[in-house]
């Protein structure tokens, strides 16, 4: 699969030039002409890698450089910014931003920083574990804010019972983190479903319980508990890894850095 590249320029001769030099280096190259089309792009397509132009109209370069990092989705995309004579490069170091490219563009160094940037994104993304968590929204919710600075995992979320298994297949998480109580399809049929794909058949799956009732009643809490036995019992006998109790953030990190791939090795 090509890397897509985002490059964000108003000049049409220097898109195409690009273009036509990217596509015979095995890049698929996506282009914009102003920040704001450029966020749009990136949201929807998630290039591998933007090179912007600092100076472009409706949304400027550092605008749109703000944005992409402070947008979930995109904070973790490698910027390359261009500029003319080293100018503005302060206010996008401030950023995060260590990589730049002078003006007018030359195919050579665009070339060089371009499999640089992406050969280091990748092999840190390599060092990283994938966990794919299912749950409610404010779990979802909960598990998004504790991993998004996280430097060992990337988090991948679904609420969807339907679109659950073809994500893990898109995916291929190290860990999944399923409630014990998903909605629509009993967890230990879920753990069989996932077991039977050859792709996912070692993951780790752990399961962990989220009491969301308000209920005070003491047969309904005890019911509660009852069903949660039952389910971890068979999720067990599914093939699930670990039962990890219930849902909590303060304990979760330590919980799934247990099955971190680099301690496992």
């Amino acid at each position: 699969m090509m890397n897509k590249i985002l490059m964000v320029e108003q000049e049409i001769r220097n898109i195409q030039k690009a273009k036509d030099h990217l596509s015979s280096s095995g890049f698929e190259m996506i282009s914009a002409f102003d920040g704001c089309h450029a966020f749009r792009i990136a949201k929807n397509r998630m290039p591998d890698l933007i090179i912007t132009d600092a100076q472009i109209p409706v949304m400027s370069g550092y605008e749109l450089c703000k944005a992409i990092k402070l947008d979930e989705d995109t904070k973790s995309i490698p910027i390359v910014v261009m500029t003319e004579q080293h100018r503005m490069e302060e206010s996008f170091i401030f950023l995060g931003i260590r990589d730049f490219l002078n003006k007018p563009l030359c195919m050579e160094e665009l070339d060089s920083v371009i499999r640089r940037k992406i050969d280091f994104s990748k092999a840190m993304e390599l060092q990283k574990s994938k966990i794919f968590i299912h749950g409610k929204p404010q779990i979802l919710t909960c598990c998004q804010e504790l991993l998004k600075n996280d430097q060992h995992w990337i988090g991948y979320f679904s609420g969807s019972v339907s679109s659950f298994l073809a994500d893990a297949i898109k995916y291929v998480p190290d860990v999944i983190l399923l409630d014990l109580l998903m909605p629509e399809i009993p967890s230990d049929e879920m753990i069989q479903k996932i077991k039977s794909i050859p792709e996912l058949k070692n993951t780790v799956i752990l399961t962990y319980y989220s009491n969301v009732s308000i209920s005070r009643d003491e047969i309904t809490i005890q019911a509660q508990m009852i069903e949660v036995q039952y389910m971890k019992r068979i999720a067990q006998e599914a093939g699930a890894t670990e039962y990890v109790g219930p849902f909590n953030p303060v304990t979760f990190m330590n919980l799934i850095n247990i099955y971190r791939k680099d301690f496992l090795q």
